[in-house]
């Protein structure tokens, strides 16, 4: 008995950050995706990049709020932060 192995092998989870769906559905630009990540990680705490977003005057804060619900496909998300 032959099994195909390949497609199990080739199957592989790939991690999609919100930025780069944000460009995957053109919302922003690749220069708003740098300027957003450059003021992302340049701040500690770490700034969450739709919040640079809005920010940075890119997007409206409802136009994040709406993609972030579509990139978390609907699904009811809890932010937790944690105070240092």
């Amino acid at each position: 008995m032959v099994t195909n192995t390949s497609a199990a092998t080739s199957a592989a989870l790939v991690t999609v950050r919100f930025g780069e769906f944000l460009r995957e559905k053109n919302l922003i630009n690749d220069e708003q995706w740098l300027a957003a990540l450059a003021m992302h990680w340049s701040e500690t705490p770490r700034r969450r990049f739709g919040d640079a977003l809005v920010d940075l005057e890119i997007l409206d804060s409802h136009v994040v709020e709406e993609a972030a619900d579509v990139f978390h496909d609907g699904l009811d998300v809890v932010e937790v932060r944690l105070s240092a």
